[in-house]
């Protein structure tokens, strides 16, 4: 019995997690499967987005959370996640024009696994 109590304390605290974050400086790779296990589907395919040396068609940028009214970019370098922004499905529904308007520029998207809902962190200003 009490190694069983003693393996329960020892468990990862993620298990018990009601929240998935996905954050600016965490791994790439990370972000990705966290965002695919989470009903994330890469939307940048499908978009009019070219690279600067003309690629097209980009993969690995857009996403769109099946589940969730949230939608993301995830910019990356060095296999880090360096910029993310968020929109409301809404609102990227709208012209170009208002998703630039609606765009977010976020630190971390917080998932609430149980209630489905969405939040977002934004950089702090100084001062």
């Amino acid at each position: 019995m009490r190694t069983l109590i003693l393996a329960f304390l020892f468990l990862p605290l993620v298990t018990f997690a009601d929240e998935v974050r996905f954050t600016v400086g965490m791994s790439r790779d990370d972000a990705v499967a966290l965002i695919k296990k989470h009903s994330g589907k890469d939307i940048t395919p499908g978009l009019a987005v070219v690279g600067p040396k003309g690629e097209h068609p980009l993969t690995g940028i857009y996403w769109e959370f099946q589940d969730l009214d949230a939608i993301i970019t995830v910019t990356a370098k060095d296999g880090k996640v360096t910029a993310m922004t968020f929109w409301s499905k809404k609102d990227f529904g709208e012209s170009k024009s208002h998703r630039a308007k609606t765009e977010q520029s976020i630190t971390a998207l917080k998932i609430d696994t149980e209630k489905r809902e969405v939040s977002i962190e934004k950089k702090k200003n100084a001062g």
